[in-house]
């Protein structure tokens, strides 16, 4: 039996130049244009412009195509149909001018340095460096709308597969780009980043990386702190931050993980049972804030390095052991066996403490009297972030794309996604209601950006339409916040 079809009927008609399912995108165009971000983008990239298009078109077209999940040059042409309306502050390029202009950010001199087994960042030619300038623009703007005088930096890499034929294979034995950003979290933004062939060790540089980002951070902020994973854990990136050797900044707190060496197992092995205490996590229980124990322990370890030893008048650091109780009792002969095939199981460096397994892991720092609870909660608040900040790069904007063989297009292209992250993040931290502030970008996109919107021009007004709704509402909200950063900025 054939039931015979009761839905509604499609017809396709002419489309209406002046309609757009992503009317959400217009006030942070707005946002963007307020903050005079267009002139700078093009006062920081002067590509020559191609087919009419300017620098900020090409940027701000593949900007808001991302934040409305368009992952690829080609779905240019369909952002292009569905939201080229007539009077957008920018014009829209097609896909083949995208990748044309992508191309420019390539330095074709650097190409015959990046091969396998050699470690070496390409430099980046006047087009590709001016995205850092950017960065800091955007970083500037966050600082005004909200000054802070101290803020942190966390420092760390993430890989993007590829099976690109030009890409280098990394450490895992993929062929992967690799990107290190400096992220801060007070502004939920990318301070700096930097794009890399895959076979470059993650902490390669890292040193000089935090040098460029220290350059400009904004006047106002005093004081600056760094987290860091293990790639961080170098004597000359420890030595700079505890010897006060930048100028401005002076001496910089930090915690950055530690290898679990043989020694440093040992010295967290003799520690008496009474140096392990609790660490203890703040969370909120029906709108108050209260501590709870994390199942883990951290105490403070005798134990100093060679190299950290071997001047009387070298900088003092601390070294934490945290230790996670590792379910089930195990013999030194069957940890050593589930070590040698197993590889995840070496990382957490199992350990056995007066009869029990622990995973055992290690931290440094220069903060010598600050409670240890504090640091290692503080310190863990990296892990996290970081990794979802990788994810949202890579996932939910386009970042885990890779839209070209070239090099320097496919970091042009990573350096776009960025901008995108740092926008979303002004527009919701500063021009929607405080409980869009942690919102994913994929939930503004359901609530706001993904909205049916109508441009119509009366009476020498333009007016952009919108059905009456909770959307309606954030955009009038965006609207109100929008007219009163105006006035202020003048």
């Amino acid at each position: 039996m054939t039931e015979k079809f009761t839905g509604i009927d499609i017809e396709v008609t002419e489309n209406n130049a002046q309609e757009t399912p992503f009317a959400g995108l217009i006030p942070l165009l707005q946002m963007s244009s307020a903050m005079k971000l267009h002139e700078f983008i093009d006062q920081s990239l002067h590509v020559k412009g191609k087919k009419g298009f300017r620098d900020y078109e090409y940027i701000m077209s593949l900007v808001a195509m991302q934040i409305a999940e368009g992952s690829t040059l080609d779905d240019l042409a369909i952002f292009k149909e569905k939201f080229g309306m007539n009077e957008l502050p920018i014009s829209i390029p097609s896909p083949s001018a995208g990748r044309g202009y992508l191309a420019n950010f390539h330095n074709a001199a650097e190409e015959s340095k990046q091969k396998q087994g050699s470690t070496y960042i390409p430099e980046e030619n006047e087009h590709l460096a001016g995205f850092r300038n950017i960065h800091a623009f955007c970083f500037q703007q966050a600082f005004s709308l909200n000054p802070l005088s101290s803020i942190t930096l966390d420092q760390d890499a993430t890989f993007i597969n590829t099976t690109t034929k030009n890409a280098l294979y990394n450490y895992q034995g993929k062929k992967s780009y690799e990107t290190f950003n400096t992220y801060c979290p007070e502004y939920d933004m990318v301070v700096g980043t930097q794009f890399r062939d895959g076979n470059v060790p993650p902490g390669y540089g890292q040193l000089e990386e935090l040098k460029r980002v220290l350059s400009y951070i904004p006047a106002g902020i005093e004081k600056v702190s760094l987290r860091s994973d293990c790639a961080g854990y170098q004597k000359e990136l420890l030595s700079y931050c505890c010897e006060g050797e930048n100028n401005r900044f002076g001496v910089i707190d930090f915690t950055i993980s530690c290898p679990v060496t043989k020694e440093f197992r040992q010295a967290a092995q003799a520690l008496p049972a009474n140096e392990w205490k609790p660490v203890m996590k703040e969370i909120n229980v029906k709108g108050t804030k209260e501590r709870k124990e994390t199942g883990q322990e951290y105490a403070t370890v005798p134990y100093v390095p060679q190299w950290a030893g071997q001047s009387k008048n070298g900088p003092e650091y601390r070294y934490i052991a945290v230790r996670e109780k590792f379910k089930g009792k195990l013999t030194s002969e069957v940890l050593e066996d589930m070590e040698a095939e197993q590889p995840e199981v070496k990382k957490l460096h199992l350990t056995e403490i007066t009869g029990d397994v622990y995973k055992i892991f290690g931290i440094v720092t220069n903060m010598i009297e600050k409670d240890g609870c504090e640091l290692v909660s503080w310190h863990y608040e990296r892990c996290g972030k970081s990794e979802e900040l990788h994810r949202l790069l890579k996932n939910e904007m386009a970042g885990g794309h890779i839209a070209s063989r070239k090099f320097g297009a496919n970091a042009a292209w990573w350096n776009i996604a960025v901008l995108a992250q740092s926008l979303l993040s002004l527009f919701k931290h500063y021009f929607l209601p405080a409980e869009c502030s942690k919102s994913r970008p994929k939930t503004l996109r359901f609530q706001f950006f993904v909205t049916l919107g109508r441009i119509v021009s009366h009476a020498r007004r333009v007016v952009l339409k919108i059905q009456a709704g909770r959307a309606a509402e954030l955009f009038m909200y965006a609207r109100d916040r929008l007219m009163s950063f105006c006035a202020a900025t003048g």
